[in-house]
């Protein structure tokens, strides 16, 4: 039977870092990323596929870390980094993808969002110059970095105790996150979004997000403002008119105290 390609292309580069270049960090004990999680995205319309389950599988593995670190889901523009990793009616390297999120940043689904109904074309048009240096602006806060990793169940068991796992099956990439005894269970960018699989994966790689600054979690915002103002933050839905919650969740501690002094600066001149 033919195989199916649905925009893996396969391979390394020799001088790509393998397993035990990076620090091992054991951040989550039990290795299972279930509760971060994002919502399901299709990389296809009814028109179109995208070819770009590398950048798909990628984006999850960064939006799960980032639920893990902040305590906030984030939903990153698939198209952006689909575009800006060079992803062809072939499809794209794990190891492109990979290089763009970390040169290249990344920037909200709803800045850059997938045109309705979209075409090859329309869908991989140039983000404009503001959309480009916005998704940088992210690397200001954390550090991307990968490697690649054996696909023995051993190491998928060690490593996503310290992140999700990107893999592949063939002619697809998917995101494990988490290894039982007789299955693997991936993420995917088709329906049903979670999978089993019994039989190894083809290749890995352990792509991991890292704080640059400090940063404050909800519970630490939550905290700051029972004991600066005796009340918890406001919070707020909307992700275009964030709450006090939403809004300092991710930042430092640092930049909420030089608001602070700005603001009462500003109003002792009233």
């Amino acid at each position: 039977m033919k195989m199916v390609n649905y925009g893996l292309i396969e391979g390394q580069r020799k001088d790509d870092y393998l397993a035990g270049v990076l620090p091992f960090e054991e951040r989550n004990p039990s290795g299972d990323w279930t509760p971060y999680l994002p919502l399901g995205e299709w990389q296809r319309n009814n028109f179109v596929d995208t070819m770009a389950c590398v950048t798909f599988s990628a984006l999850n593995a960064v939006e799960v870390q980032y639920k893990f670190l902040t305590g906030l889901e984030r939903n990153f523009s698939d198209r952006y980094t689909a575009r800006m990793s060079g992803t062809t009616s072939e499809g794209n390297w794990l190891f492109r993808v990979a290089d763009s999120i970390r040169r290249d940043g990344l920037v909200d689904e709803s800045i850059w969002p997938s045109p309705q109904n979209f075409t090859w074309d329309t869908y991989y048009t140039t983000p404009p110059i503001e959309v480009i240096n916005k998704a940088r602006t992210f690397l200001d806060d954390f550090v991307v970095q990968y490697e690649w990793v054996d696909v023995t169940r051993e190491s998928l068991e060690k490593h996503l105790k310290h992140a999700p796992i990107q893999v592949t099956v063939p002619g697809h990439a998917v995101l494990n996150f988490l290894c039982l005894a007789d299955v693997q269970k991936y993420f995917d960018s088709y329906e049903p979004f979670i999978k089993e699989r019994k039989e190894p994966f083809v290749s890995a790689m352990k792509i991991v997000l890292t704080k640059k600054h400090q940063t404050m979690t909800q519970k630490e915002v939550i905290d700051l403002y029972k004991l600066a103002f005796y009340r918890e933050p406001t919070t707020s839905a909307d992700p275009n008119n964030p709450g006090e919650r939403e809004y300092w969740t991710g930042r430092t501690l640092q930049e909420f105290l030089d608001t602070a002094k700005k603001d009462r600066a500003a109003f002792l001149l009233q």
